[in-house]
């Protein structure tokens, strides 16, 4: 066999290999988001029928969409890539996982960086415009990631209120509360290990 060609073949092949690994990362990020959206719309739930939320605050028909941009075939695809720490990614890929993480927070108004200038790296962002009605969505969103990695919900909410986060007082006081009331609905056997090796997002702004 021709070496050249079979250098060629060799390249394909592993490209092949590299395709068909990325389309299995797709599928399990896909169950994942599905996943996660399912946690956050319980917990919102979970303050709606314990009169967390007042009732000119509640918006069902909104948190029904949370994270429904992240299933969109191009976002999926990009988000996938933040779970492909086991090969080298090219800098268009990094630059894609960037983008749509930035895309991302700086569209939905559940995410802190919404309101503030700022990145996912940024620490001090100003989060003291935030409407209390997305205050409720943030928390449902923070106890399902709690729920789904086995972490503290307090312990993450000591780490980020008005470190990475900065709120007002009552801001700071309902974030607390709320996080508090919910930490009693985290079910520790519903943690859940998708096995997907995630790229540390503080390294792409190196």
């Amino acid at each position: 066999m021709n070496f050249n060609r079979a250098i060629r073949i060799l390249k394909e092949n592993n490209l092949m290999l590299v395709e068909s690994a990325q389309k299995d990362v797709v599928v399990t990020c896909r169950t994942r988001t599905f996943d996660h959206i399912k946690r956050v719309k319980y917990f919102y739930n979970v303050l709606v029928e314990s009169g967390q939320i007042p009732i000119e605050d509640i918006d069902i028909k909104r948190v029904m969409k949370h994270d429904a941009d992240k299933l969109k075939p191009n976002n999926l695809r990009r988000q996938a890539l933040r779970y492909c720490a086991d090969r080298e990614l090219t800098q268009q890929e990094l630059k894609d996982i960037d983008d749509v993480v930035m895309e991302h927070i700086k569209t939905n108004p559940h995410h802190c960086e919404y309101w503030g200038k700022g990145d996912y790296t940024s620490t001090g962002i100003n989060c003291r415009n935030m409407e209390d009605t997305y205050i409720y969505e943030l928390c449902a969103d923070w106890a399902a990631t709690a729920e789904e990695k086995g972490n503290s919900l307090m312990g993450w909410c000591n780490k980020v209120m008005n470190n990475k986060f900065m709120f007002n007082e009552h801001q700071t006081e309902l974030i607390y509360s709320l996080c508090d009331f919910l930490k009693d609905y985290i079910d520790p056997s519903l943690k859940r290990d998708y096995g997907l090796k995630q790229i540390k997002l503080s390294t792409l702004k190196v």
